[in-house]
């Protein structure tokens, strides 16, 4: 049931006071009543997070820092700004134009100052009617009912050839069906759209599809296409980016995020990515001038990752810089006390023990390793960490997985090391520590020699012997190379019919659980014929 206007709860977010009040008369002569006002980014974030208002009237340029649309990227992605609420840009600027015709994450609808009163009221009225209309796609989404949205999307889009809205529906069926896995069904959609005219988002869209479909040569020239054609389409660069780090071409993502930065210089979530692949390349004070701006632009975001916060302590640790250390361990008692996630959790850990100097407070580093959730960032803050508060290494110092630290470096090796790169990352992490480098390379090579004659094994049609020789140690390290050479072992010998019937169904079930553990990780064209080779052995009796 539409809701009327006159009953919306209003957000007007905007630095000078004057204009504040003149948008809250101009309300008000709408019947508007209900309406609260911001001054900051930071009270902004605060009163959404707080509070849910169905419409958002907020400045492109709040000052100095973050602007209007780099606030409303950030809560579409943190899922703090519900898809029903109508965020309404206002700007001095028209070249924010330019901006928002290729923003992906945009805007209902902007206004270019001066305006008056009654083409405020137009414009709003349209991009309420519009959200109304949508409205119960929207909630379908919010639900997680992506089924059910599906199919409303294409109900409203074959219910009348000049369906109301149909750039929007197109739209949101073309994303739909891309994070549902349905990659042909996208695909085609966003092809039609491209047959009829050039739309960035289309562009980007297939760009994705074909990235998923192991097509990177492609989905590289379709990114670099659209960034030609629209400069500042940032959401390509970081795109494009993701590509290059995906295939370890990590020094070209640095050259893409600084070209994304200097157009969006103030998005917290792509100054984090930017300033930990810094890191990962070498370039601590680059690394470290990036993380300080998104902690500065992003105090009270929750798009601010306490392992940011975690990584500039350390590093200013490491220039001796004790104020700010202490600042930052302090900010992640205060973020532990805000986030309840597992990265929190686990954060909160090495930040006490930083805080302690104690060694003993990183005993619960085993077991948090193994689950899902912990990502080599995290890995190598704990090998970070310890580095500064286990005690000093002395020549030829035995390695002895019982003891600290390697009862913690064992099961992060094990777990994370699946290419030369990330072993040299670990490495690196362990600082002057050669003892401890040398336990972290060796186990690295035990586990790229596994996974050798793994794959030998299966070149030889030696399926039983292979599943014998991976199968436990993936399960055990959770390790992901492991894991994807295990399930390749696992469909062979179920296909080869010489795995005995009471065999069958663990394996089956063991296959599908590595699988799942491996989606997001491996490419998901590979994922998926996996997948469709043990629904298949599941059906074999």
């Amino acid at each position: 049931m539409a809701v009327p206007l006159i009953q919306a709860s209003v957000l007007v977010a905007d630095d000078a006071q004057t204009v504040r009040q003149s948008v809250r008369l101009t309300l008000g002569h709408l019947g508007i009543t209900r309406v609260d006002l911001t001054s900051s980014v930071g009270e902004t974030r605060r009163r959404l997070k707080n509070g849910q208002y169905d419409i958002v009237l907020c400045d492109y340029h709040f000052g100095e820092g973050m602007n209007g649309q780099e606030l409303l990227e950030e809560l579409r992605r943190t899922g703090e700004l519900p898809l029903t609420t109508v965020w309404f840009m206002i700007t001095a600027e028209a070249s924010y134009e330019k901006v928002v015709a290729v923003a992906e994450v945009g805007p209902d609808d902007y206004l270019i100052k001066p305006f008056s009163g009654a083409r405020l009221a137009d414009r709003l009225t349209l991009a309420w009617e519009k959200k109304q209309y949508l409205r119960p796609l929207y909630d379908k989404i919010a639900h997680g009912d992506t089924a059910g949205a599906l199919q409303l999307a294409r109900e409203l889009l074959t219910t009348t050839a000049d369906a109301p809205y149909r750039a929007d529906l197109q739209r949101i069926l073309s994303t739909l069906l891309l994070e549902d896995g349905q990659l042909d069904a996208a695909r085609k959609v966003f092809e039609e759209i491209l047959q009829r005219r050039v739309v960035p988002w289309a562009k980007l869209g297939l760009a994705r599809v074909y990235n998923r479909q192991s097509r990177k040569d492609e989905a590289e020239a379709m990114l670099k296409s659209a960034i030609d054609e629209h400069a500042q389409y940032v959401d390509a660069y970081e795109e494009l980016a993701a590509l290059y780090m995906a295939d370890g071409r990590l020094d070209e993502a640095m050259a893409v995020y600084d070209q994304c930065l200097s157009i969006a210089p103030n998005n917290v979530s792509r100054l984090q990515k930017a300033g930990n692949l810094a890191s990962m390349l070498g370039q601590p004070a680059k690394a470290r001038a990036m993380l300080e701006r998104a902690v500065a632009y992003g105090g009270n975001s929750s798009a601010l990752a306490p392992e940011t916060v975690l990584q500039l302590a350390l590093a200013a640790k490491r220039d001796n810089a004790h104020a700010d250390a202490d600042r930052y361990l302090r900010m992640l008692s205060e973020i532990g006390r805000r986030k309840e996630s597992f990265a929190g959790q686990v954060v909160g850990m090495l930040a006490n023990a930083l805080f302690s100097g104690r060694a003993q407070e990183l005993d619960p580093l085993a077991d948090f390793v193994l689950s899902s959730e912990f990502t080599l960032e995290l890995a190598v803050s704990a090998i970070m960490t310890a580095d500064f508060i286990c005690a000093p290494s002395v020549p030829g110092e035995r390695t002895n997985p019982a003891n600290a630290p390697y009862r913690w470096l064992k099961p992060i090796a094990e777990r994370f090391i699946t290419s030369k790169y990330v072993s040299g990352l670990l490495e690196g992490a362990c600082g002057q520590r050669a003892s401890w480098a040398g336990y972290v390379r060796q186990l690295g090579a035990e586990i790229a020699e596994l996974n050798k004659q793994t794959v030998q094994l299966m070149l030889g049609n030696r399926y039983a012997e292979a599943v014998e020789r991976a199968v436990d140690t993936a399960r055990r390290t959770r390790n992901h190379r492991l894991m994807l050479s295990a399930t390749h072992a696992i469909v062979r010998y179920l296909k080869s019919q010489e795995a005995p019937l009471r065999e069958r169904n663990l394996l089956l079930s063991t296959a599908d659980d590595f699988l799942g553990r491996l989606y997001g990780v491996i490419e998901e064209g590979v994922l998926y014929s996996l997948s469709e080779d043990i629904d298949r052995l599941a059906h074999v009796r």
